[in-house]
């Protein structure tokens, strides 16, 4: 009866030994994405710990810069952009209500980045330096001399306008606001000459500058806030 019993439970085993085999392969697969999904889950909160970080370096860097002001400061926060290819603006959280006004100079940790163009109650609109529009008096650091920079329309690139041929400026020299226009105080970083050019017969030098600002990527800024009648 032996080789009977064994032929009558093969198929028994067989089904039972391939109904185990396919309980633990769905086992494993389960087990498979849920560790897919942990790992997901890690990864997203690895990211956001190393943007916490990043964040928490820029604000700590802002502090610096706001103790190296001597003028009152109001803190503010970038909450838009204008996307506009040939106009740089940015939208902040602060408008009139908090103090904020037309022609306020605004900087971020590493220069001046700006000034304030509209206001509304709760929020203003601030004129990017690397706007077409945008002029600005500088001196260089280096030698006193006096300039204007304006906008190309680039983030990352300015020219200092009319520039004799016999001033002394080189790659390097740093500009900085010259207070000239009664509306940025004097002594702030505004960029780093890149490039001096010279053209054979042009009278003036082709100066590139490179804004020290970090224009269009800057999350907390600082309005100056000036007596109202040092305002322009």
């Amino acid at each position: 009866m032996t080789p009977i019993q064994m032929v009558v439970n093969t198929p028994k085993q067989a089904f039972t030994w391939a109904g185990e085999h396919l309980g633990s392969r769905e086992n494993l697969v389960r087990e498979s994405q849920a560790l897919q999904s942990e790992i997901l889950l890690l990864r997203s909160r690895l990211q956001k710990l190393d943007s916490l970080q990043a964040e928490n370096t820029r604000l700590r860097e802002l502090l610096d810069a706001s103790q190296r002001v001597e003028e009152k400061i109001v803190m503010a926060e970038v909450i838009g952009f204008d996307q506009n290819a040939y106009s740089h603006k940015l939208m902040i959280d602060k408008g009139f209500s908090s103090g904020a006004y037309v022609g306020q100079p605004v900087l971020d940790a590493t220069g001046v980045l700006g000034q304030v163009v509209e206001t509304a109650a709760y929020s203003s609109r601030v004129l990017l330096i690397a706007d077409a529009s945008h002029f600005i008096p500088v001196q260089l650091a280096r030698t006193g001399f006096r300039g204007v920079l304006r906008g190309t329309g680039s983030l990352t690139q300015m020219a200092l306008m009319s520039v004799s041929r016999t001033v002394d400026i080189k790659k390097g020299d740093v500009l900085t606001t010259s207070s000239l226009d009664n509306r940025f105080p004097s002594g702030y970083p505004v960029g780093v000459v890149k490039s001096v050019k010279y053209t054979q017969g042009d009278a003036y030098a082709d100066v590139d500058v490179v804004p020290l600002a970090q224009l269009g990527r800057s999350r907390h800024i600082m309005l100056i806030d000036k007596p109202e009648a040092e305002r322009e």
